[in-house]
């Protein structure tokens, strides 16, 4: 019995482009660079301005550009000037669909795994979001009468520390793991016994169910990513406490969505 995961990129820029979905490896043109950071754009022209804030305005000017602003047409958009320009961007990988392993035996059962990573590279000051949904209520399936139910943690909405199936039945779950801790939503945190609480993200532990189409929190970055990005992964698992199921490839599809904050 074969388990397969596919899965669906989005990510949006809020307020700003939408660049596209499976973007990987995309290239953008920056004139500075270091170990650390990169400088995307500068001015060396505009005689002065720099930034004022007050308790509730932050103010940025320069004096000196000719022709600036926003203009556009049907088909094109043209931002002028050194502070028109100025905008953050974020790019995702997309990475490809995963096969669980090892397969299961449809009578005797058995527990399947995989991990799938997604690298995000965010430079606005707000970070990034992401959240991640199942395209059915019962996400992984082979067809309405053989399936994988969504996997039932102790107490609905909160992971389970650790994993575990009653016998005669089938669940599909998963848990996150982020690349800075501080990053992971508060309901995959432990405390090294129990999920929700603390602030660890211990890996294999705090399981949840998907459901269906609703959106759930799995990473709130508050600052931007370095120049390699963030590698967020987020494991799987499906298993099978002897409850009999069809041969066959049994299908779960993923969407995850990123967002700026």
């Amino acid at each position: 019995m074969k388990k397969i995961i596919k899965n669906i990129l989005i990510f949006c820029l809020v307020a700003f482009y939408l660049f596209g979905t499976g973007l990987h490896n995309s290239l953008f043109a920056y004139v500075m660079q270091s170990g650390n950071y990169r400088i995307e754009s500068d001015n060396s022209l505009t005689p002065t301005g720099g930034a004022q804030s007050s308790a509730n305005y932050i103010f940025k000017d320069t004096m000196g550009e000719l022709s600036t602003g926003l203009s556009d047409s049907a088909s094109y958009k043209l931002k002028a000037g050194y502070q028109e320009m100025q905008e953050a961007f974020l790019t995702v990988s997309a990475p490809a669909d995963a096969s669980m392993t090892p397969s299961i035996p449809g009578i005797t059962g058995g527990a399947a795994n995989a991990t799938i990573l997604w690298n995000v590279i965010a430079d606005g000051p707000a970070g990034f979001a992401m959240v991640i949904n199942a395209s059915t209520d019962i996400a992984m399936k082979l067809d309405a009468s053989y399936y994988f139910d969504d996997y039932s943690p102790a107490l609905a909405g909160t992971p389970d520390y650790s994993w575990g199936v009653d016998a005669g039945v089938a669940e599909f779950g998963f848990t996150v793991e982020s690349a800075t801790t501080a990053d992971t939503v508060a309901n995959f945190k432990d405390n090294g016994s129990a999920c929700n609480t603390g602030a660890l993200n211990t890996a294999d532990k705090c399981w949840l169910d998907f459901n269906g189409a609703t959106n759930i929190n799995v990473i709130n970055r508050s600052s931007r990513t370095g120049v390699d990005g963030e590698n967020e992964n987020i494991k799987f698992q499906a298993q099978s406490a002897a409850k009999f199921l069809k041969e066959g490839s049994y299908v779960a599809t993923i969407t995850t969505t990123v967002s700026s904050n």
